[in-house]
C-alpha cells in the first residue's frame, strides 16, 4: 500500500514548455479554422449578391418580353406602329391590349418606353405616368432588331419601314454586383403582332 501512494506522489503534471506547445499547435488550428470560416462567408455573400441581381435582372427582362411581344396587338385595325422609337438604348412599343381602338390607356399600359442611360447605368420603363428606374448598376444594354429571316435591321435608329419589318428583339444587358462581378443576360423575344 505504501508502494501505491508513492506512485501517485510521482505524478507530474503539464509543464510549461509542453502547455506552451499544446496552445501553439491549438492556435494554429483555429487560425486556419478561422480563416476557412472567413473565406467562405466572403464567397457566400458574393454569390448570394451576384444571383439576386441575376434575379433582378430576370424580372426586369420578363416584364419587357411580356410588353414587347404584345406590341402592335391592334383589333380594331387602327394602324398605328408597334415600335414607335426602335434605338439602340431606346424602344418605345404600342399595343391596344383592351381593344378600345386607341393606345393611350394607362391600365393596361399600352405605350411603353424603355430607356438606357450610359452615363448613369441605368434602365428606366416610362408608361405615360411614372418615368422609373428598375434597373442599375448596368455597364452596357442593348436592343437590336432583326427581321422574319434573322438579319439584323441596321442603321438606328429605324425608319418606319424597317420598324414594321421588326419580327425579333434581341435584349443584351451586361451589369456589375456591387462586389464587381460581371453579369451578362441576353435574349430574343419573338414579336407576335408583326
Amino acid at each position: 500500500m505504501i508502494k501505491k501512494i508513492k506512485s501517485l506522489t510521482n505524478r507530474r503534471g503539464l509543464t510549461l514548455v509542453e502547455m506552451m506547445i499544446s496552445l501553439s499547435i491549438f492556435g494554429v488550428v483555429m487560425a486556419v479554422v478561422f480563416g476557412f470560416m472567413t473565406a467562405t462567408s466572403s464567397s457566400y455573400d458574393a454569390t448570394r449578391n451576384k444571383v439576386q441581381y441575376q434575379q433582378s435582372i430576370r424580372a426586369v427582362v420578363s416584364l419587357m418580353t411580356r410588353e414587347i411581344r404584345s406590341a402592335g396587338c391592334d383589333p380594331s385595325n387602327v394602324g398605328f406602329d408597334s415600335f414607335f422609337i426602335a434605338d439602340d438604348s431606346v424602344l418605345r412599343c404600342r399595343a391596344d391590349l383592351n381593344g378600345d381602338a386607341d393606345i393611350t390607356d394607362l391600365n393596361p399600359d399600352e405605350d411603353i418606353q424603355y430607356t438606357f442611360n450610359n452615363n448613369t447605368g441605368e434602365l428606366s420603363r416610362d408608361n405615360g405616368i411614372d418615368d422609373m428606374v428598375i434597373l442599375r448598376g448596368l455597364t452596357n444594354m442593348q436592343f437590336t432588331y432583326l427581321a422574319d429571316d434573322g438579319t439584323v435591321l441596321g442603321g438606328t435608329p429605324l425608319n418606319a419601314g424597317d420598324r414594321d419589318q421588326v419580327r425579333y428583339v434581341q435584349i443584351t444587358i451586361n451589369g456589375e454586383t456591387d462586389d464587381g462581378e460581371p453579369v451578362s443576360y441576353q435574349t430574343r423575344v419573338l414579336v407576335r403582332n408583326s
